[in-house]
């Protein structure tokens, strides 16, 4: 009987960390590719925009390059860490091109800020 109890205590605990843990959010960061040996920072720009009331803002950003490069790794990182921040989307390019297009969303009544860290050969 106590070892019956025990394990459904047990359980009951487990399963309120589990719902507590998915509810919190987290940050909407996204890494597409994977760097190499002798990779190079291309660029890192910062890209915010504002909340609009009762609106979703959205943001395309292009990276092309005067001197061509390919491109081995995108990192976006949410500055926005309790799960209401925006979402990106790589649209075009990417990994293994020479250029990149990614599609910035917020969530509704929301704005959002990401870094973009581009490396490359």
């Amino acid at each position: 009987m106590k070892v019956s109890c025990l394990v459904l205590v047990l359980a009951i605990v487990s399963v309120a960390t589990f719902c507590e843990g998915v509810g919190r959010g987290g940050s909407n960061s996204v890494t597409w590719g994977a760097r190499k040996y002798r990779d190079t920072l291309l660029s890192r720009e910062i890209i915010t925009v504002k909340s609009r009331f009762l609106r979703v803002v959205t943001h395309d950003y292009v990276f092309r390059q005067k001197w061509p490069r390919t491109i081995t790794q995108i990192v976006v990182t949410d500055q926005i860490r309790n799960g209401e921040g925006g979402y990106a989307t790589l649209v075009g390019g990417g990994p293994m091109a020479t250029y990149a297009k990614i599609h910035f969303k917020s969530q509704r009544n929301n704005g959002f800020s990401f870094i973009v860290d581009i490396y490359g050969q």
